[in-house]
């Protein structure tokens, strides 16, 4: 664990999907308490938006006279609240995922990561509008499907967090889908949705 991980004084679990790919669902963020004078562009936060109850963590944007302004790597626009000091709970000084802590990148290196996250997203958009026609036709098809030995072929487990049902898809030890309560679809990572058998889920 590294010293950053050791001073960290508070912890909340990641829910959603808007940091992708720096947070999963599941994962524990751990984070400090700070004031608004020393977080900088590229910091990762803990924070209420005014006039809400439920907390988001998100990267600084930019800081001015008026306030704080935030966005979810995953995210491709700006949010809309602006915040000060009474809405930030927190900074984000690592994670935790699978037992192992890792130190959240903020400040220029922060800046540089999400910049880079952005460029991989565009990238991965623009392959995906070229390949998906092939990658549906996979899935549909069920071919790899009836390749995989049924022992390896994905399962559903259900849970409840914080008062939420949610459904997982696993395969071997990796989530590759979800679906919350409320949803009324299944959000399956690509590539695997050609190893699942849609209509088949619950």
């Amino acid at each position: 664990m590294s010293v950053t991980c050791e001073k960290a004084n508070g912890a909340v679990f990641c829910r959603g999907e808007s940091m992708q790919p720096l947070f999963r669902p599941g994962d524990r963020i751990l984070f400090d308490p700070c004031r608004i004078e020393e977080l900088r562009p590229g910091d990762v936060i803990l924070f209420t938006p005014p006039g809400e109850k439920e907390r988001v963590v998100h990267r600084i944007v930019s800081k001015g006279s008026g306030g704080i302004r935030t966005k979810g790597d995953a995210n491709p626009y700006l949010d809309a609240w602006v915040l000060r000091q009474e809405d930030i709970i927190g900074r984000a000084e690592c994670l935790e995922r699978d037992g192992k802590f890792t130190p959240v990148a903020g400040g220029l290196t922060g800046r540089v990561l999400s910049t880079f996250i952005r460029a991989l997203r565009k990238s991965d958009h623009l392959a995906s509008h070229v390949l998906n026609p092939c990658y549906r036709g996979l899935a549909r098809s069920g071919l790899f499907r009836m390749l995989l030995p049924s022992s390896l072929r994905p399962r559903v487990i259900v849970f409840e967090r914080d008062g939420t049902r949610e459904m997982q898809l696993v395969l071997g030890k990796r989530i590759i889908g979800r679906r919350t309560a409320g949803a009324g679809v299944w959000t399956i990572r690509r590539p695997f949705r050609i190893f699942v058998d849609e209509q088949a889920l619950p």
